[in-house]
């Protein structure tokens, strides 16, 4: 699992990027939050990370 901060979140849209620890960033979109989380710009998050056609993305969002 990784861990991050939340670098961008447009909640009108649903989906934003996450800036893990080791420099790189995430694109993540509302069905990748967990149930009953909320997340906003700079929340410290942990997330799995999962390859699709567009690069990786993140999964599993929670906070920490």
């Amino acid at each position: 699992m990784n861990t991050g901060r939340v670098k961008i979140w447009k909640s009108v849209e649903g989906w934003g990027f996450i800036e893990s620890e080791d420099g790189e960033d995430y694109f993540f979109n509302i069905s990748s939050i967990r149930s009953g989380q909320r997340v906003r710009e700079n929340s410290k998050v942990k997330f799995d990370t999962e390859e699709t056609q567009k690069g990786p993305q993140a999964v599993n969002v929670s906070l920490t």
